[in-house]
């Protein structure tokens, strides 16, 4: 029933479309939509609750998970279904879905207090909900794509709210395209894997694989292929190399929604990547392929952070780069490692964002150039930041530092300890410096015209972002309470501890030198200006594209232009006229004389007889 609430909100607000309710305004449709999301928020706690606290029902969930069914095809021996599983980390996943969409939708009626769309962002968002419950509860990976691909047509409506600017056109028009690339090849993975597997089911897949382990059969011929273009999907949604340009683009959508799709929407390819681990860990290429994607776009993102000047484009890369720690743990095989990452991840990164957003609304700008001294002004949202910054990076005792540290220890005993090991605390350090630096660049330095009078938001911001940070400050009691991590003083402290504080403090202390109170060197020097402004331009990663990928695509549409015009046209053209001209050559024959008529007949006859006789 949960998907079913907020998928009720956006269709109520259809509603308040231009012609059906006019006269109440716009502002209903949100407070629908609230409400439902409250709704679908409190029976998901209260599933939680009654799984987690009656131990008899939580032991049968491990074993045999409550399901259920729905057949949307069945033919010609072929049945397609929405099978689900009501398992106990699909509930903690959809209280946290729909807990964050509680509190960000209270945020959005404050930050889009004058705003006139409200039935199409809300109705968005509560289909945004819809979507990403259906995708935790859902067994099969056929309707992990169906669902996959309506947030990406979610992502497309929703980046484009403010569709009379030409940022906003081209930064939805970019994300649905570089998602779709993705979501096609995941189709052909899907649709490979079913002749393959005999099934769709996440658990037959698992069934499957462990069948075909304990005999010790060889992979089926192309098989690794159906692997690759399996995670193909997740790559996208997950925003990693070389499928990472569509999240800074997405940042033309109003910062509500980039609060749920940086926190929740781009885990959604996280989960489905999760699901499919029993099938990766057949094969080392695949997995090696994860590790060095997720690697390069772990560094490649972090270091691309600090070069922006966005607030949110300098945010979403680092989105990337933390989802890319996660592709390294799935690479490796760490599946409670990786679901550890996912579990401390959304919280922190929502509860950022909604501190930054109380700035850009109020300050109307944001330029980090143009932020600054906002401390002595706006102390509470810098506190909030720096309680999301503290659990999302490796700093004891907030949730981040445990997930972190159990990632370093599975880079230990890997094949490649030092390297993947270095990578880890490179990437923690990046991701430290990086939000120190936008911490430095909007709360520290000395206020400037856009922030000297900054003004205080509604209450209606400010408490959904309080109450988030109370959420994060609690986190590893929560992770304790669900047994993702032992009752400890300080949880995941452990021989890898050290290296990590080591480098959260190096990052983050070099970047608070220079950006706190604003260095000289914090701006490059002129001969070493191209360095910061490769990286403020994604290394150039689209010129790049453009010169490859689209340009090849430009050859390849001019070349088939040409056969088209030249070959496929021309030969039906000359057809054509060799047709018509015959046929008018033949006209000449016919004279009116019935003597030619009979002479004709005669030879042909003679000729029909010849070619038997010789057969």
């Amino acid at each position: 029933m949960v998907p079913l609430y907020p998928l009720v909100g956006a269709v109520f607000s259809l509603l308040w479309s231009p012609g059906l309710i006019a006269r109440t305004g716009p502002r209903p449709s949100g407070y629908v939509n609230l409400l439902m999301v409250t709704i679908a928020f409190s029976h998901s706690l209260l599933a939680l609750i009654g799984l987690h606290g009656n131990s008899a029902a939580g032991q049968a969930a491990i074993y045999a998970p409550p399901s259920f069914q729905w057949t949307w095809l069945d033919t010609a021996g072929l049945r397609i279904g929405f099978d689900g599983l009501v398992t106990e980390p699909a509930l903690i996943a959809m209280t946290v879905i729909t807990g964050l969409h509680v509190l960000v939708q209270i945020y959005a009626i404050g930050y889009l207090e004058m705003d006139w769309g409200w039935p199409r962002f809300f109705g968005s968002l509560s289909f945004f909900e819809a979507g990403l419950c259906g995708l935790v509860l859902t067994d099969s990976v056929f309707f992990s794509y169906v669902l996959l691909e309506l947030l990406t047509v979610g992502t497309y409506v929703i980046v484009g709210t403010w569709f009379n600017q030409p940022l906003v056109v081209k930064g939805a028009r970019d994300a649905f395209l570089t998602k779709r690339i993705g979501d096609l090849v995941l189709l052909a993975g899907v649709i490979a894997l079913l002749p393959v597997t005999g099934t769709w089911n996440f658990h037959g897949l698992q069934a499957w694989a462990a069948d075909l382990t304990n005999n010790g059969q060889p992979l089926p011929a192309g098989f690794q292929l159906i692997l690759l273009a399996l995670i193909a999907g997740p790559m996208g949604k997950c925003a990693q190399i070389p499928l990472h340009l569509w999240l800074d683009e997405a940042m033309e959508s109003p910062l509500p929604s980039t609060v749920l799709r940086n926190s929740v929407v781009v885990i959604g390819g996280a989960w489905v990547l999760l699901r499919l681990e029993p099938l990766l860990e057949l094969s080392p290429l695949v997995q090696g392929v994860l590790v060095v994607v997720g690697g390069t776009t772990a560094l490649v993102a972090g270091l691309i952070a600090l070069g922006q000047i966005d607030v949110k484009r300098a945010m979403s890369f680092l989105v990337s780069s933390w989802l890319g720690l996660l592709f390294v743990a799935v690479g490796l095989g760490g599946i409670a490692q990786a679901d550890h990452l996912l579990l401390v991840y959304p919280l922190p990164m929502a509860l950022m964002l909604m501190a930054v957003g109380t700035i850009v609304i109020s300050n109307v700008t944001q330029d980090l150039t143009q932020l600054g001294g906002l401390w002595s002004r706006r102390p509470l949202m810098g506190l909030a930041f720096l309680v999301g910054a503290s659990a999302l990076v490796a700093l004891p005792p907030f949730g981040g530092f445990a997930a972190l540290r159990e990632l370093l220890e599975l880079t230990a005993a890997s094949g490649r300890p030092w390297l993947l090991g270095g990578l880890v605390l490179l990437t923690n350090a990046l991701i430290s410096a990086g939000l120190m630096r936008v911490f430095g660049l909007i709360w520290g330095g000395r206020p400037t015209p856009f922030t000297v009078r900054s003004a205080e938001v509604l209450w209606l911001m400010v408490l959904p972002t309080l109450v988030l940070m109370g959420l994060v400050l609690h986190l590893p009691q929560l992770l304790v309470q669900v047994g993702v991590v032992p009752l400890n003083p300080l949880p995941g402290w452990g021989p890898m501890a050290w290296p990590l504080l080591g480098s959260t403090v190096v990052g983050a202390g070099i970047s608070a030198f220079f950006y706190l109170r604003p260095h000289p060197l914090a701006q490059l020097p002129a001969f070493l200006g191209g360095i910061q402004a490769w990286l403020a331009e994604d290394m150039r990663t689209e010129r790049f594209y453009h010169r490859t990928v689209v340009a090849l695509v430009l050859a390849l549409a001019r070349l088939s232009a040409w056969s088209d015009s030249r070959l496929v046209d021309g030969f039906s053209t000359s057809a054509g006229g060799a047709a018509l001209l015959g046929a008018r050559r033949l006209s000449f024959t016919t004279s009116g004389r019935s003597q030619a008529y009979a002479l004709s007949l005669v030879l042909g006859v003679l000729l029909m007889a010849g070619w038997l006789l010789l057969r």
